[in-house]
């Protein structure tokens, strides 16, 4: 804005005159909103770089966050839709539950206002050609008076010989669902899907249902959303082969005796049955998605330093503008609080609207490419779908835009330090554009250093601190870029004197040498990115290498296995009565074993317990043993009374090798020795392998939950598979699957439950392109009259062109090689966390090509971005060096 124009506002209606901007420390609103408006008129494209910067920095952010909350907030929902508010619940130690006659004590307990039983099952539901895994509940009456599942169920739900389905189950089955005007209706009418019929697969056994109902959220809520199926308490006893069992006692507390209502019902329990939290699964599912959660705050945080660095580079277009209006404000008298107040407004503005617009990127972001799916957790959770969005995430991500762009803002107010000239900018107007000081450099080196030197010490003292070891890895990248770009420059230079042959080198050298902040700070900007790609995709794939492994061995602990479907986990127990002897004489089958196992709650989570035979038990340890000595702790677990656990859990119960760990067991709180400690076998709450013989006697039950089906030495494996599958004939609740189907099958699933981890790392490397493309182009176009002078003396486009891609190439390489090793210091570090901390079965580091191929995207993907505005510029017109 020229000192015309200001003279101009000063006079103008709503314009800030000069005697009011003298006398007053403050300016007026309309003052300012008229000065950005006419700025928006004069620079709106600068303006709007700059909010897109902001806005991609908010998007990123809000994305990460609504995604992580949004598996725990929803499941929470679901939680708080069936329990109602009851607040204390009695719950099975084992999925075979507990007698109903509990049920009658506790309602007579004095602070006890209302009791009503469930039966909760895992079964699968067929139509078709089509299969579904669904929490299944069996619910009366009872549950209504606690305003819980029942409150809006219609009355046909609970009929016998029938199920209802909520809406994301009828649809995952094909069922018609009801039109949203007759969800209001649903609970005096049938509506869509009524009629229909399904097989429900339950232990062992298969019935034909009709489908009573198809549940909205008219009537159920967020269960509509979930995979959930609810039927008669007494039909589902039945079908269960479970009469007068349940798995839950929901609890209605009077007001005040919550703490002496617990102390009764663990009276009543008797250490064999869980007294718990009515909400207990929702901080369960916290902490199984711990791992999930922390990456995505890393990620989070990362896309706070790209914001910040987007925005800033953006902004440094509109510094040589900035302040020459600064000057102009200062010779007209203007205060100097003023002067900050109209930046600061203006930052305030930008960074609001460009939040606004990330809000809504973030939004469509986290219900799409970054909706998590976390079906790995479905056997032992109850999990909602749809993407939760709150006020907080909102408030966090529009904030961490708003302080970007303040921040970015910055770099004009130091015109307002004391003893600066009011129009030093008029006096240097070519140093105008923020070029990296010679002192700065010097100080870059430390400022680099001290970060990187912390988030080692962090990373080699204290596991659990390596995401914050990774934030200061991030930052010391942004800090090393200018460094690294030096040492392109210098070999660069090396590289030219020994060859002298090639001219264009020497010239594409000095033009680098005068780059300014602007271009280097894209080049930090896309360094950061490659780190966050390289950090996390590396460790992704570690994960996923070490998990498969995982999954290899497991699997072939069986060359067949039956069970039901898709329970990878072999922990949906079924009635076999019988079963293992037909199997047995198929031939071609030379044993068959049953496999037992289930879910445990211990130390505030859901921890996986395998139990095995001693031969089985020595193949699981195999690769996943932390502490202990494989061959002597698969020997103990085979003498009984021993379990392996994972490390984690050791950790949290304060136990080591050779210590006591009490198990919750339907038999009471049983104390085993550790005889080592292992991996997390790919399940992040933790494992726990015992003897099969103990889990027999502590469990009551020798159902099982998988069937070991070994085939002959010379039998076709095929034809068993086929043998096996007719023994088990059309009527039968079970599956069977080759070793590696199922391994197929986890290696897909925990793949599904680690895609959140691949989408970030693409979309960093989607935003490295992007801002290396952006660095490169504003260096060319800062190159236009050097260029034109080139024209001027007789150079052709075509070696312009040559220099150009010179540029380019050691542009690059600064960004490159620093982010490359910053990425894979990153990988290191967060692979330690997952081995350490988490517990997951990680592969090692190796040597891989992945950041060669990294590069290699990067600089063709920018190359081919950069070449059309390289082709134009190597055709400037010569005349543009003379009106210079």
């Amino acid at each position: 804005m020229s000192p015309a124009e200001l003279r101009s506002t000063s006079t103008a209606p709503g314009g800030p005159s000069r005697e009011p901007t003298r006398a007053q420390p403050l300016m007026r609103l309309g003052a300012l909103v008229y000065l950005y408006r006419r700025r928006l008129r004069v620079h709106g494209v600068q303006e709007l770089l700059a909010g897109l910067g902001i806005a991609t920095s908010v998007a990123l952010v809000f994305a990460t966050l609504v995604a992580s909350a949004s598996v725990t907030g929803s499941s929470s929902q679901l939680v708080h839709e069936v329990i109602g508010p009851a607040t204390l619940q009695l719950r099975a130690r084992g999925s075979g539950g507990f007698d109903e006659a509990m049920l009658g004590r506790v309602e007579r307990l004095p602070g006890v206002a209302q009791a009503a039983p469930l039966l909760e099952q895992t079964a699968t539901l067929e139509a078709g050609r089509r299969r579904l895994t669904v929490s299944l509940a069996g619910a009366d009456t009872a549950l209504t008076v606690l305003d819980g599942l029942a409150h809006t169920l219609p009355r046909e739900t609970l009929a016998a010989g029938a199920v209802g389905l909520s809406q994301a189950s009828a649809a995952a089955l094909g069922i018609p669902a009801a039109a949203p005007s007759q969800e209001l209706a649903a609970a005096t009418m049938r509506t869509g899907g009524a009629g229909e019929s399904v097989t429900l697969l339950l232990r062992g056994e298969a019935a034909r249902l009709r489908v009573s109902e198809v549940l909205g959220g008219a009537t159920i809520g967020t269960l509509a959303g979930a995979d959930v199926a609810v039927m008669p308490l007494v039909e589902l006893q039945r079908l269960a082969g479970l009469p007068g069992r349940v798995t839950n006692v929901l609890v209605l507390v009077r007001h005040g005796a919550e703490a002496r209502v617990r102390r009764e019902l663990e009276a009543l329990a008797g250490g064999r049955v869980e007294v718990a939290a009515a909400d207990q699964d929702a901080a369960l599912l916290r902490q199984a998605l711990r791992p999930s959660d922390q990456a995505s705050t890393l990620f989070a945080t990362i896309s706070v330093l790209l914001g910040v660095l987007f925005a800033f580079a953006a902004l440094l277009l509109t510094v040589p503008e900035r302040r020459r209006a600064i000057a102009d404000l200062r010779l007209l008298g203007t205060r100097r609080s003023a002067i900050v107040q109209m930046l600061l407004f203006q930052a305030l503005c930008l960074g609001a609207a460009a939040s606004l617009v990330g809000l809504a990127g973030g939004w469509l972001l986290a219900r799409s490419v970054l909706h998590q799916s976390s079906g790995y957790l479905d056997e032992a959770f109850t999990l909602g779908s749809h993407t939760l969005v709150t006020a907080r995430p909102a408030l966090e991500a529009a904030l961490a835009g708003i302080l970007a762009t303040c921040l970015a803002s910055v770099v004009p107010l130091l015109d307002l330090r004391r003893g600066a000239a009011l129009d030093a900018v008029y006096r240097s107007e070519r140093n105008s554009g923020a070029a990296l000081s010679h002192r700065a450099r010097r100080w870059l080196a430390p400022a680099a250093a001290l970060p990187l030197a912390l988030a080692t010490y962090l990373f080699a003292t204290d596991p659990a601190s390596a995401l914050g070891a990774c934030e200061l890895l991030a930052l010391a990248t942004v800090l090393a870029v200018p460094l690294a770009f030096a040492a392109v420059l210098r070999a660069g230079g090396a590289l030219a004197e020994r060859h002298q042959r090639l001219t264009a080198l020497p010239v594409a050298l000095a033009s680098l040498r005068g780059t300014r902040l602007r271009p280097l700070t894209l080049a930090g900007t896309g360094a950061l990115a490659l780190f966050g790609a390289i950090a996390l995709g590396g460790a992704r794939a570690d994960l996923l290498r070490g998990v498969q492994r995982f999954a290899h061995t497991y699997a072939a602990e069986a060359d067949v296995w039956v069970g039901a479907p898709g329970d990878n986990q072999a922990t949906v127990d079924f009635r076999a009565s019988g079963l293992a002897q037909r199997i047995a004489r198929v031939h071609g089958v030379a044993a068959v074993q049953p496999f037992q196992g289930g879910f445990v709650q211990l130390d505030g989570r859901r921890a996986w317990l395998l139990a095995r035979p001693a031969a089985a038990e020595r193949k699981l340890l195999a690769g996943q043993v932390v502490a202990g000595e494989q061959a002597s702790a698969a020997r103990r677990l085979g003498e009984g009374g021993w379990v392996a656990v994972s490390a984690q859990i050791a950790q949290a119960a304060h136990v080591s090798v050779g210590g006591t760990l009490a198990l919750r067991t339907p038999s009471g709180n049983v104390p085993l020795r550790v005889a080592a400690t292992t991996t997390n076998l790919a399940w992040s709450p933790g494992a726990i392998l015992m003897n099969e013989a103990d889990y027999t006697r502590l469990w009551r039950t020798s159902a099982a939950t998988a069937l070991d089906v070994r085939v002959a030495p010379g039998a076709d494996p095929a034809r068993v598979l086929a043998g096996v599958r007719n023994a088990l004939g059309p009527a039968s609740g079970l599956r069977a699957t080759s070793a590696r189907a199922r391994e197929a099958s986890i290696d897909a699933l925990v793949g599904e439950g680690l895609s959140r981890l691949g989408e970030i790392s693409t979309l960093l490397l989607l935003a490295a392109m992007v801002a290396m493309a952006s660095a490169l182009s504003s260096a060319i176009w800062q190159r236009r009259v050097s260029l034109a002078t080139l024209r001027l003396a007789g150079v052709r486009p075509a070696r312009i062109r040559t220099i150009l891609a010179l540029e380019s190439a050691l542009m690059l390489g600064a960004g490159c090689l620093t982010g490359v090793l910053a990425g894979l210091y990153g990988q290191l570090v967060i692979d330690g966390y997952l081995r350490h901390v988490t517990g997951f079965p990680v592969a090692t580091l190796a040597a891989s090509p992945r950041p060669v191929e990294i590069v290699a995207l990067v600089a063709v993907a920018v190359l081919a971005i950069v070449t059309p505005p390289a082709w134009l510029a190597s055709r400037v017109s010569p005349t543009l060096a003379l009106n210079e």
